[in-house]
């Protein structure tokens, strides 16, 4: 008989994590801990966001 694996929480958040550090350099901004002038940071995002949609549905 032959075993399916199954995977119970998915795999790594990346997102999660992509916004965590924007986050996290945003609130350091805004406290003047340091001083980041980044303009491209949506972009990022959205680049992020279209390659985590391709990907699920290129592996369905």
């Amino acid at each position: 008989m032959a075993k399916v694996k199954e995977r119970c929480c998915g795999g790594f958040p990346t997102f999660a994590v992509i916004l965590l550090v924007v986050g996290i350099i945003w609130l350091l901004n805004d406290l003047n801990v340091i001083m980041v002038n980044i303009p491209w940071v949506p972009m990022v995002l959205i680049i992020v966001a279209i390659g985590m949609i391709y990907n699920k549905f290129k592996k369905a």
